[in-house]
Protein backbone atom coordinates (compact mmCIF):
# COMPACT_ATOMS: atom_id res chain seq x y z
CA UNK A 1 0.00 0.00 0.00
CA UNK A 2 1.26 3.17 -0.68
CA UNK A 3 1.86 5.51 1.99
CA UNK A 4 1.17 9.73 2.14
CA UNK A 5 4.18 11.42 1.12
CA UNK A 6 3.00 14.87 3.04
CA UNK A 7 0.65 14.71 5.07
CA UNK A 8 -1.39 18.13 5.99
CA UNK A 9 -0.54 19.80 8.83
CA UNK A 10 -4.10 19.42 10.91
CA UNK A 11 -3.35 15.73 10.14
CA UNK A 12 -0.28 15.77 11.72
CA UNK A 13 -1.32 17.31 14.58
CA UNK A 14 -4.59 15.42 14.84
CA UNK A 15 -2.53 12.14 14.68
CA UNK A 16 -0.64 13.67 17.75
CA UNK A 17 -3.26 14.70 19.86
CA UNK A 18 -4.92 10.99 19.27
CA UNK A 19 -1.74 9.17 20.57
CA UNK A 20 -1.52 11.35 23.54
CA UNK A 21 -5.96 10.51 24.36
CA UNK A 22 -4.76 7.09 23.83
CA UNK A 23 -2.09 7.30 26.56
CA UNK A 24 0.97 5.99 27.18
CA UNK A 25 2.41 2.31 26.61
CA UNK A 26 5.18 0.55 28.48
CA UNK A 27 8.15 -0.44 26.11
CA UNK A 28 11.12 -2.52 28.87
CA UNK A 29 9.69 -0.78 31.48
CA UNK A 30 10.05 2.99 29.56
CA UNK A 31 7.05 4.52 29.11
CA UNK A 32 6.86 6.06 25.72
CA UNK A 33 3.94 7.92 24.00
CA UNK A 34 2.29 6.15 20.79
CA UNK A 35 4.81 7.97 17.61
CA UNK A 36 2.52 9.92 14.91
CA UNK A 37 4.20 10.04 11.54
CA UNK A 38 5.65 13.04 10.58
CA UNK A 39 6.57 11.82 6.74
CA UNK A 40 6.51 9.08 4.57
CA UNK A 41 7.29 8.67 1.13
CA UNK A 42 7.55 5.29 -0.92
CA UNK A 43 7.74 7.14 -4.25
CA UNK A 44 5.27 5.19 -6.04
CA UNK A 45 4.47 8.52 -7.45
CA UNK A 46 7.52 8.69 -9.62
CA UNK A 47 8.78 11.90 -8.81
CA UNK A 48 10.93 13.46 -5.46
CA UNK A 49 8.18 16.44 -4.72
CA UNK A 50 8.95 16.81 -1.21
CA UNK A 51 12.34 17.09 -1.59
CA UNK A 52 14.67 19.86 -2.13
CA UNK A 53 18.01 18.83 -3.54
CA UNK A 54 21.94 19.74 -3.37
CA UNK A 55 23.70 18.27 -5.34
CA UNK A 56 23.59 14.65 -7.55
CA UNK A 57 21.55 13.88 -10.24
CA UNK A 58 18.21 12.24 -8.43
CA UNK A 59 15.15 10.27 -10.00
CA UNK A 60 12.68 7.81 -8.97
CA UNK A 61 13.70 4.27 -11.21
CA UNK A 62 12.16 0.57 -11.03
CA UNK A 63 14.04 -1.89 -8.33
CA UNK A 64 11.87 -4.43 -6.54
CA UNK A 65 9.38 -1.37 -5.93
CA UNK A 66 9.92 2.28 -7.23
CA UNK A 67 12.87 3.57 -5.12
CA UNK A 68 14.82 7.25 -5.52
CA UNK A 69 18.09 6.62 -7.05
CA UNK A 70 21.38 8.56 -7.10
CA UNK A 71 23.04 8.72 -10.25
CA UNK A 72 25.93 10.54 -10.10
CA UNK A 73 29.33 8.79 -8.77
CA UNK A 74 31.91 11.98 -9.29
CA UNK A 75 29.68 14.31 -6.09
CA UNK A 76 31.37 13.90 -3.30
CA UNK A 77 28.26 15.55 -1.24
CA UNK A 78 24.80 14.68 -3.13
CA UNK A 79 21.92 15.53 -0.54
CA UNK A 80 17.98 15.55 -0.94
CA UNK A 81 16.28 17.30 2.53
CA UNK A 82 12.78 16.42 3.37
CA UNK A 83 10.41 17.47 6.46
CA UNK A 84 10.63 21.35 8.37
CA UNK A 85 13.84 22.42 10.02
CA UNK A 86 11.77 22.96 13.10
CA UNK A 87 11.62 19.28 13.51
CA UNK A 88 12.92 18.38 16.95
CA UNK A 89 12.43 14.54 18.81
CA UNK A 90 12.01 11.69 16.13
CA UNK A 91 12.97 8.67 14.59
CA UNK A 92 13.55 8.52 10.60
CA UNK A 93 14.00 4.87 8.75
CA UNK A 94 15.01 4.28 5.33
CA UNK A 95 15.76 0.80 3.03
CA UNK A 96 19.33 1.92 1.39
CA UNK A 97 21.25 0.08 -1.31
CA UNK A 98 24.89 1.39 -2.62
CA UNK A 99 25.07 0.65 -6.00
CA UNK A 100 28.94 1.33 -6.07
CA UNK A 101 30.47 2.10 -3.03
CA UNK A 102 34.52 3.07 -3.74
CA UNK A 103 37.56 3.64 -0.86
CA UNK A 104 36.20 7.13 -0.59
CA UNK A 105 32.20 6.92 -0.64
CA UNK A 106 29.91 6.75 1.87
CA UNK A 107 26.03 6.20 1.33
CA UNK A 108 24.22 7.71 4.26
CA UNK A 109 20.39 8.61 5.89
CA UNK A 110 20.42 12.09 7.84
CA UNK A 111 18.67 13.23 10.66
CA UNK A 112 17.95 16.82 12.63
CA UNK A 113 19.73 18.44 8.61
CA UNK A 114 19.62 22.43 10.75
CA UNK A 115 21.44 23.18 7.64
CA UNK A 116 23.78 21.99 4.84
CA UNK A 117 26.48 20.67 6.44
CA UNK A 118 25.03 20.25 9.97
CA UNK A 119 23.37 16.79 10.59
CA UNK A 120 23.29 13.77 12.42
CA UNK A 121 24.49 10.91 9.79
CA UNK A 122 24.39 7.10 9.79
CA UNK A 123 26.18 6.01 7.14
CA UNK A 124 27.18 2.75 4.75
CA UNK A 125 30.90 2.58 4.46
CA UNK A 126 33.40 1.15 2.29
CA UNK A 127 35.84 -1.68 4.58
CA UNK A 128 32.16 -3.55 6.01
CA UNK A 129 31.59 -0.63 8.15
CA UNK A 130 28.50 1.46 9.27
CA UNK A 131 29.30 4.46 11.47
CA UNK A 132 26.59 6.53 13.50
CA UNK A 133 28.47 10.93 13.34
CA UNK A 134 27.79 14.30 14.19
CA UNK A 135 28.18 16.64 11.78
CA UNK A 136 28.61 20.12 12.24
CA UNK A 137 29.91 22.42 9.66
CA UNK A 138 31.10 19.78 7.54
CA UNK A 139 33.57 18.32 10.45
CA UNK A 140 32.26 14.76 11.32
CA UNK A 141 32.57 13.36 15.31
CA UNK A 142 32.37 9.62 15.65
CA UNK A 143 29.37 8.82 17.84
CA UNK A 144 29.61 4.82 16.75
CA UNK A 145 30.47 2.31 14.62
CA UNK A 146 29.89 -1.10 13.77
CA UNK A 147 31.70 -3.79 12.12
CA UNK A 148 29.48 -5.32 9.79
CA UNK A 149 29.21 -6.18 5.66
CA UNK A 150 28.39 -3.82 3.43
CA UNK A 151 27.57 -5.22 0.10
CA UNK A 152 26.50 -3.36 -3.15
CA UNK A 153 22.97 -3.89 -4.55
CA UNK A 154 22.06 -4.91 -0.83
CA UNK A 155 19.39 -3.46 0.34
CA UNK A 156 19.63 -2.15 4.66
CA UNK A 157 17.57 -0.63 6.79
CA UNK A 158 18.84 2.28 8.55
CA UNK A 159 17.27 4.27 11.12
CA UNK A 160 18.56 7.06 13.21
CA UNK A 161 16.27 8.32 16.31
CA UNK A 162 17.17 11.81 17.46
CA UNK A 163 15.64 12.30 21.37
CA UNK A 164 16.64 15.29 23.16
CA UNK A 165 20.35 15.89 23.31
CA UNK A 166 20.86 11.74 22.37
CA UNK A 167 20.91 10.34 19.09
CA UNK A 168 21.25 7.00 18.52
CA UNK A 169 21.81 4.07 14.91
CA UNK A 170 21.09 0.92 13.82
CA UNK A 171 21.37 -1.13 11.08
CA UNK A 172 18.81 -3.91 10.33
CA UNK A 173 17.87 -3.49 14.09
CA UNK A 174 21.71 -4.04 15.07
CA UNK A 175 23.02 -1.21 17.43
CA UNK A 176 25.58 1.15 15.86
CA UNK A 177 25.92 3.28 18.46
CA UNK A 178 24.76 6.55 20.30
CA UNK A 179 25.75 9.75 21.70
CA UNK A 180 24.92 13.54 22.77
CA UNK A 181 25.15 16.04 20.59
CA UNK A 182 23.89 19.85 20.38
CA UNK A 183 21.80 20.09 17.21
CA UNK A 184 18.30 20.40 18.61
CA UNK A 185 16.44 20.73 15.45
CA UNK A 186 16.15 19.92 11.66
CA UNK A 187 14.85 18.33 8.46
CA UNK A 188 15.69 14.70 7.47
CA UNK A 189 17.77 13.34 4.32
CA UNK A 190 19.14 11.49 2.33
CA UNK A 191 23.36 11.65 0.87
CA UNK A 192 25.78 10.16 -0.77
CA UNK A 193 29.57 10.16 -1.18
CA UNK A 194 31.84 9.45 -4.95
CA UNK A 195 28.85 6.87 -4.50
CA UNK A 196 25.69 5.96 -6.27
CA UNK A 197 22.28 4.96 -4.25
CA UNK A 198 19.10 3.98 -4.03
CA UNK A 199 16.48 4.31 -1.06
CA UNK A 200 13.70 3.65 -0.75
CA UNK A 201 10.30 3.55 2.27
CA UNK A 202 11.36 6.48 3.76
CA UNK A 203 9.60 7.18 7.45
CA UNK A 204 9.33 9.38 10.25
CA UNK A 205 7.79 9.14 13.10
CA UNK A 206 7.46 11.32 16.09
CA UNK A 207 8.98 10.47 19.57
CA UNK A 208 11.02 7.95 19.93
CA UNK A 209 10.72 3.78 19.62
CA UNK A 210 12.31 0.17 19.78
CA UNK A 211 13.62 -0.38 16.01
CA UNK A 212 10.70 -2.02 13.76
CA UNK A 213 11.52 -5.08 11.61
CA UNK A 214 12.90 -4.19 8.83
CA UNK A 215 10.35 -3.86 5.74
CA UNK A 216 8.97 -7.08 3.34
CA UNK A 217 11.65 -7.49 0.83
CA UNK A 218 14.76 -6.41 3.09
CA UNK A 219 17.38 -8.94 3.25
CA UNK A 220 17.68 -10.45 6.90
CA UNK A 221 20.53 -8.92 9.15
CA UNK A 222 23.62 -10.16 8.25
CA UNK A 223 24.51 -10.53 12.33
CA UNK A 224 22.40 -11.50 15.02
CA UNK A 225 21.85 -8.63 17.21
CA UNK A 226 23.31 -9.54 20.83
CA UNK A 227 20.81 -6.94 22.68
CA UNK A 228 17.36 -5.09 22.27
CA UNK A 229 18.30 -1.71 22.03
CA UNK A 230 16.86 0.63 24.75
CA UNK A 231 16.33 3.93 25.43
CA UNK A 232 18.96 4.01 28.42
CA UNK A 233 22.42 5.31 27.53
CA UNK A 234 25.06 3.01 28.69
CA UNK A 235 26.65 3.93 32.08
CA UNK A 236 30.10 5.60 32.61
CA UNK A 237 32.54 4.48 32.21
CA UNK A 238 31.96 2.30 29.15
CA UNK A 239 32.87 4.14 26.04
CA UNK A 240 30.31 5.53 23.12
CA UNK A 241 30.51 1.95 21.04
CA UNK A 242 33.37 2.84 18.44
CA UNK A 243 34.27 -0.86 17.91
CA UNK A 244 34.58 -3.29 21.09
CA UNK A 245 37.57 -2.26 22.72
CA UNK A 246 40.14 -4.18 22.61
CA UNK A 247 40.62 -7.84 24.86
CA UNK A 248 42.50 -7.18 27.90
CA UNK A 249 42.75 -5.64 31.18
CA UNK A 250 41.08 -2.53 31.82
CA UNK A 251 41.42 0.26 34.09
CA UNK A 252 39.61 3.34 35.28
CA UNK A 253 41.12 6.96 36.09
CA UNK A 254 39.19 9.10 37.37
CA UNK A 255 40.39 12.52 39.18
CA UNK A 256 37.71 12.18 41.79
CA UNK A 257 39.51 9.11 43.44
CA UNK A 258 36.54 6.84 41.82
CA UNK A 259 38.92 4.86 39.36
CA UNK A 260 41.88 2.88 39.82
CA UNK A 261 44.25 5.82 39.42
CA UNK A 262 44.02 9.33 39.90
CA UNK A 263 46.44 10.43 36.65
CA UNK A 264 47.04 9.02 33.26
CA UNK A 265 50.59 8.04 33.97
CA UNK A 266 50.06 6.29 36.77
CA UNK A 267 47.79 3.98 34.84
CA UNK A 268 50.62 3.49 32.05
CA UNK A 269 53.39 2.83 34.71
CA UNK A 270 51.76 0.36 35.91
CA UNK A 271 51.53 -1.54 32.73
CA UNK A 272 54.36 -4.18 32.45
CA UNK A 273 56.99 -3.48 30.56
CA UNK A 274 57.43 -5.92 27.69
CA UNK A 275 53.40 -5.57 27.47
CA UNK A 276 52.28 -7.66 24.96
CA UNK A 277 48.52 -7.63 25.03
CA UNK A 278 45.59 -4.92 24.62
CA UNK A 279 45.36 -3.37 27.48
CA UNK A 280 42.58 -0.41 28.03
CA UNK A 281 42.42 2.85 30.03
CA UNK A 282 39.14 4.50 30.37
CA UNK A 283 39.20 8.38 31.76
CA UNK A 284 36.45 9.47 33.17
CA UNK A 285 35.78 13.59 32.70
CA UNK A 286 38.36 16.13 33.67
CA UNK A 287 41.36 17.75 33.09
CA UNK A 288 44.01 16.43 33.58
CA UNK A 289 47.38 18.41 33.98
CA UNK A 290 50.00 16.37 33.14
CA UNK A 291 53.16 14.87 31.22
CA UNK A 292 52.20 11.45 29.64
CA UNK A 293 54.72 9.35 28.12
CA UNK A 294 53.45 5.97 26.29
CA UNK A 295 57.11 3.84 26.70
CA UNK A 296 58.57 1.59 23.55
CA UNK A 297 58.53 -1.33 25.59
CA UNK A 298 54.54 -0.68 26.44
CA UNK A 299 52.86 -1.25 23.20
CA UNK A 300 49.38 -2.68 22.54
CA UNK A 301 47.57 0.70 25.08
CA UNK A 302 44.57 2.35 24.50
CA UNK A 303 43.37 5.26 25.35
CA UNK A 304 39.14 6.06 25.76
CA UNK A 305 37.24 8.50 27.36
CA UNK A 306 34.71 7.79 28.75
CA UNK A 307 31.87 9.28 28.01
CA UNK A 308 32.10 9.44 23.85
CA UNK A 309 33.14 13.04 23.72
CA UNK A 310 36.49 14.29 23.55
CA UNK A 311 35.28 17.69 25.10
CA UNK A 312 35.34 15.75 28.39
CA UNK A 313 38.47 14.34 28.53
CA UNK A 314 41.56 16.47 28.44
CA UNK A 315 45.40 15.95 29.12
CA UNK A 316 47.40 18.68 28.93
CA UNK A 317 50.47 20.48 29.62
CA UNK A 318 52.06 24.45 28.80
CA UNK A 319 55.65 23.39 28.13
CA UNK A 320 57.43 25.33 24.99
CA UNK A 321 60.76 24.44 22.96
CA UNK A 322 62.12 27.76 24.93
CA UNK A 323 60.96 26.85 28.80
CA UNK A 324 63.75 26.90 31.12
CA UNK A 325 63.90 22.98 32.54
CA UNK A 326 64.63 23.10 36.54
CA UNK A 327 68.11 21.27 35.83
CA UNK A 328 68.95 24.15 32.96
CA UNK A 329 68.62 24.36 29.34
CA UNK A 330 65.44 24.80 27.59
CA UNK A 331 63.10 21.84 26.85
CA UNK A 332 63.38 21.84 22.98
CA UNK A 333 60.82 21.13 20.10
CA UNK A 334 60.85 17.42 21.07
CA UNK A 335 60.81 17.36 24.98
CA UNK A 336 57.49 20.74 25.00
CA UNK A 337 55.36 17.26 24.02
CA UNK A 338 52.58 17.51 26.16
CA UNK A 339 52.15 13.55 25.51
CA UNK A 340 54.74 12.01 23.99
CA UNK A 341 54.03 8.30 22.63
CA UNK A 342 56.60 5.94 21.81
CA UNK A 343 54.71 2.45 22.13
CA UNK A 344 53.82 0.97 18.76
CA UNK A 345 50.11 -0.39 18.23
CA UNK A 346 48.55 2.18 20.11
CA UNK A 347 44.72 3.60 20.17
CA UNK A 348 43.59 6.69 21.55
CA UNK A 349 39.32 8.00 21.09
CA UNK A 350 37.32 10.53 22.22
CA UNK A 351 39.93 12.28 23.87
CA UNK A 352 41.72 15.87 23.71
CA UNK A 353 45.24 16.64 23.95
CA UNK A 354 46.30 20.15 24.02
CA UNK A 355 49.57 22.16 24.67
CA UNK A 356 48.38 25.34 26.43
CA UNK A 357 51.15 27.33 26.24
CA UNK A 358 50.47 30.44 26.11
CA UNK A 359 52.78 33.04 23.65
CA UNK A 360 51.13 36.48 24.56
CA UNK A 361 52.49 36.08 28.02
CA UNK A 362 56.28 34.62 27.18
CA UNK A 363 58.83 36.37 25.21
CA UNK A 364 60.95 32.98 24.69
CA UNK A 365 63.50 33.04 21.28
CA UNK A 366 61.41 29.52 20.53
CA UNK A 367 58.03 28.90 20.93
CA UNK A 368 57.03 25.88 19.66
CA UNK A 369 54.62 23.71 21.78
CA UNK A 370 53.67 20.26 20.98
CA UNK A 371 50.34 18.53 22.74
CA UNK A 372 51.42 15.37 20.87
CA UNK A 373 54.32 13.64 20.02
CA UNK A 374 54.62 10.25 18.11
CA UNK A 375 57.90 8.28 17.68
CA UNK A 376 56.01 4.38 17.26
CA UNK A 377 54.10 2.43 14.45
CA UNK A 378 50.25 1.65 13.39
CA UNK A 379 48.93 4.42 15.54
CA UNK A 380 45.14 5.28 15.27
CA UNK A 381 43.42 8.49 16.69
CA UNK A 382 39.85 7.94 16.95
CA UNK A 383 37.38 11.42 17.25
CA UNK A 384 40.37 12.74 19.05
CA UNK A 385 41.04 16.86 19.59
CA UNK A 386 44.80 18.42 18.99
CA UNK A 387 45.04 21.93 20.11
CA UNK A 388 47.92 23.94 20.30
CA UNK A 389 49.49 27.05 17.95
CA UNK A 390 52.45 26.23 16.64
CA UNK A 391 54.04 22.91 16.27
CA UNK A 392 50.63 21.21 17.59
CA UNK A 393 50.80 17.79 16.00
CA UNK A 394 54.68 16.32 15.74
CA UNK A 395 53.98 13.33 14.20
CA UNK A 396 57.25 11.26 14.07
CA UNK A 397 59.07 8.06 13.56
CA UNK A 398 61.25 6.18 16.36
CA UNK A 399 64.66 7.22 13.43
CA UNK A 400 65.28 8.73 9.99
CA UNK A 401 65.42 4.84 8.49
CA UNK A 402 61.97 3.97 10.56
CA UNK A 403 58.31 4.20 9.71
CA UNK A 404 55.70 5.26 11.82
CA UNK A 405 52.22 5.08 10.70
CA UNK A 406 48.95 6.60 12.11
CA UNK A 407 45.31 7.25 11.14
CA UNK A 408 43.55 10.16 12.13
CA UNK A 409 40.12 9.46 11.86
CA UNK A 410 37.89 12.19 12.23
CA UNK A 411 39.61 13.85 14.42
CA UNK A 412 40.38 17.67 14.47
CA UNK A 413 43.24 19.50 14.66
CA UNK A 414 44.06 23.36 14.92
CA UNK A 415 46.78 25.37 15.16
CA UNK A 416 49.04 28.24 13.31
CA UNK A 417 52.87 27.52 11.96
CA UNK A 418 53.84 24.07 11.41
CA UNK A 419 50.87 22.52 13.19
CA UNK A 420 51.17 19.37 11.72
CA UNK A 421 54.97 18.55 11.29
CA UNK A 422 57.34 15.59 10.90
CA UNK A 423 58.55 12.78 9.01
CA UNK A 424 55.62 10.03 9.77
CA UNK A 425 53.44 8.45 7.71
CA UNK A 426 49.92 10.18 8.49
CA UNK A 427 46.73 9.78 6.76
CA UNK A 428 44.12 12.46 7.89
CA UNK A 429 40.55 10.92 7.00
CA UNK A 430 37.38 13.00 7.46
CA UNK A 431 39.20 15.27 9.61
CA UNK A 432 38.78 19.31 10.65
CA UNK A 433 41.87 21.15 9.97
CA UNK A 434 41.48 24.79 11.86
CA UNK A 435 44.09 27.54 10.90
CA UNK A 436 44.47 30.00 14.08
CA UNK A 437 44.31 33.90 12.97
CA UNK A 438 48.00 35.04 13.87
CA UNK A 439 46.27 39.27 13.18
CA UNK A 440 47.85 39.16 9.59
CA UNK A 441 46.92 40.00 6.64
CA UNK A 442 48.53 38.34 4.33
CA UNK A 443 50.35 35.43 6.49
CA UNK A 444 48.55 33.24 9.31
CA UNK A 445 50.84 30.50 8.95
CA UNK A 446 51.22 27.16 7.69
CA UNK A 447 49.34 24.04 7.73
CA UNK A 448 51.72 21.33 7.32
CA UNK A 449 55.86 21.11 7.79
CA UNK A 450 56.78 17.87 6.38
CA UNK A 451 60.21 16.17 6.45
CA UNK A 452 59.39 12.62 5.27
CA UNK A 453 62.67 10.72 4.17
CA UNK A 454 63.05 10.42 0.54
CA UNK A 455 62.76 6.37 0.72
CA UNK A 456 59.58 6.71 1.72
CA UNK A 457 56.95 7.60 -0.61
CA UNK A 458 54.35 8.02 1.21
CA UNK A 459 54.21 11.40 3.74
CA UNK A 460 50.83 13.31 4.76
CA UNK A 461 47.77 12.59 3.30
CA UNK A 462 44.46 14.67 4.20
CA UNK A 463 41.57 12.70 2.41
CA UNK A 464 37.42 14.12 2.91
CA UNK A 465 39.22 16.68 5.16
CA UNK A 466 37.30 20.30 6.15
CA UNK A 467 39.89 23.06 6.22
CA UNK A 468 38.53 25.97 8.52
CA UNK A 469 40.01 28.86 10.65
CA UNK A 470 38.70 30.86 13.29
CA UNK A 471 38.94 34.05 11.49
CA UNK A 472 42.28 34.09 9.61
CA UNK A 473 42.21 36.69 6.73
CA UNK A 474 41.11 35.01 3.08
CA UNK A 475 44.15 34.33 1.05
CA UNK A 476 46.69 34.00 4.37
CA UNK A 477 47.47 31.08 4.93
CA UNK A 478 49.84 28.23 3.34
CA UNK A 479 49.24 24.21 3.15
CA UNK A 480 52.61 24.04 3.64
CA UNK A 481 56.49 23.77 3.12
CA UNK A 482 58.98 21.79 3.30
CA UNK A 483 61.40 21.18 6.61
CA UNK A 484 64.75 19.77 6.27
CA UNK A 485 65.66 18.87 9.85
CA UNK A 486 69.39 20.64 10.21
CA UNK A 487 69.36 20.94 6.81
CA UNK A 488 68.78 17.02 5.94
CA UNK A 489 68.51 17.29 2.17
CA UNK A 490 67.08 13.69 2.03
CA UNK A 491 64.38 15.09 3.85
CA UNK A 492 62.11 15.57 1.08
CA UNK A 493 58.79 16.63 2.02
CA UNK A 494 55.45 14.45 0.74
CA UNK A 495 51.84 16.10 1.19
CA UNK A 496 48.75 15.48 -0.55
CA UNK A 497 45.19 16.86 0.04
CA UNK A 498 42.61 15.35 -1.84
CA UNK A 499 39.18 15.51 -2.57
CA UNK A 500 39.08 18.02 0.50
CA UNK A 501 37.22 21.33 1.26
CA UNK A 502 39.53 24.40 1.64
CA UNK A 503 38.01 27.34 2.78
CA UNK A 504 38.47 31.34 1.76
CA UNK A 505 41.69 31.31 4.54
CA UNK A 506 43.92 28.95 1.77
CA UNK A 507 46.29 31.30 -0.57
CA UNK A 508 46.05 30.32 -4.45
CA UNK A 509 49.75 29.77 -4.41
CA UNK A 510 49.66 27.67 -0.73
CA UNK A 511 53.09 25.83 -0.90
CA UNK A 512 55.95 27.86 0.70
CA UNK A 513 60.12 27.35 0.92
CA UNK A 514 61.39 27.13 3.73
CA UNK A 515 65.09 27.45 5.33
CA UNK A 516 66.23 28.12 1.78
CA UNK A 517 64.90 25.32 0.68
CA UNK A 518 62.31 25.07 -2.59
CA UNK A 519 58.49 23.69 -2.18
CA UNK A 520 58.77 22.99 -5.85
CA UNK A 521 61.58 19.83 -4.88
CA UNK A 522 59.30 18.91 -2.42
CA UNK A 523 56.47 16.16 -3.02
CA UNK A 524 53.24 18.26 -2.81
CA UNK A 525 49.99 17.48 -4.87
CA UNK A 526 46.35 17.97 -4.64
CA UNK A 527 43.71 16.41 -5.84
CA UNK A 528 39.61 16.84 -6.71
CA UNK A 529 39.89 19.78 -3.53
CA UNK A 530 36.73 21.96 -3.68
CA UNK A 531 35.92 24.70 -1.83
CA UNK A 532 36.92 28.99 -2.24
CA UNK A 533 40.37 27.93 -1.34
CA UNK A 534 40.74 25.24 -3.65
CA UNK A 535 41.33 27.65 -6.83
CA UNK A 536 43.82 25.61 -9.43
CA UNK A 537 46.89 27.59 -10.47
CA UNK A 538 50.44 26.97 -11.69
CA UNK A 539 51.51 26.72 -8.23
CA UNK A 540 49.23 23.69 -7.21
CA UNK A 541 50.40 20.77 -8.64
CA UNK A 542 47.62 18.56 -9.09
CA UNK A 543 47.50 14.41 -9.19
CA UNK A 544 45.91 12.63 -12.60
CA UNK A 545 43.54 10.24 -12.12
CA UNK A 546 45.71 7.42 -12.04
CA UNK A 547 48.60 8.69 -9.90
CA UNK A 548 45.13 9.53 -7.52
CA UNK A 549 45.11 5.65 -7.29
CA UNK A 550 48.57 5.59 -5.58
CA UNK A 551 47.69 7.92 -3.03
CA UNK A 552 45.26 6.66 -1.33
CA UNK A 553 44.74 5.44 2.65
CA UNK A 554 45.60 2.29 2.22
CA UNK A 555 48.02 2.30 0.06
CA UNK A 556 49.67 4.96 2.78
CA UNK A 557 49.18 2.71 5.56
CA UNK A 558 49.67 -0.95 4.21
CA UNK A 559 53.86 -0.81 4.89
CA UNK A 560 55.28 -4.46 4.52
CA UNK A 561 52.94 -5.97 6.80
CA UNK A 562 49.91 -4.97 5.48
CA UNK A 563 48.43 -2.87 8.07
CA UNK A 564 44.78 -1.52 7.53
CA UNK A 565 43.08 -0.28 10.44
CA UNK A 566 40.17 1.84 8.13
CA UNK A 567 37.94 -1.39 8.08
Amino acid sequence: MRRSRRRPLLAVATAALTAAALGLTQLGGVQSAYAATLFSDDFTDGDTAGWSKSGGAWSVVADDSPALHQAKADTDNARLFAGTSTWTDYTVQARVKALTLPADGAVALLARASGSTTYYRLALLPGNRVRLEAVRSGAATTLGTLSRTVATGAWYTLRIEAAGSTVRGWVDGVPVGSGTGSIATGRIGVQTRYATARYDDVTVTSGATTPTTPPTGTPPPTTTPTATPTTTPPASPTPTPTGTPPAGDTVVVAKDGSGAYTSVQAAVNAVPAGNTIPRTIVIRPGTYRELVTIPADKPHLTLVGSTGDARDVVITYDNASGTPKPDGGTYGTSGSASVTIDGSDFTARHLTFANTFDEAAHDYSAEQAVAVLTRADRLVFDNVRFLGNQDTLYHNSANSSAIGRAYFRDCYVEGDVDFIFGRGTGVFDRCEIRSLDRGSSSNNGYVTAPSTMIGNPYGFLFVGCTLTTDSAAAQSVHLGRPWHPSGDVNAIGQVVFRDSVLGAHVKDSPWTGMSGFSWKDARFFEYRNSGPGATVTADRPQLTDAQAATYTAQRYLAGSDGWNPIH
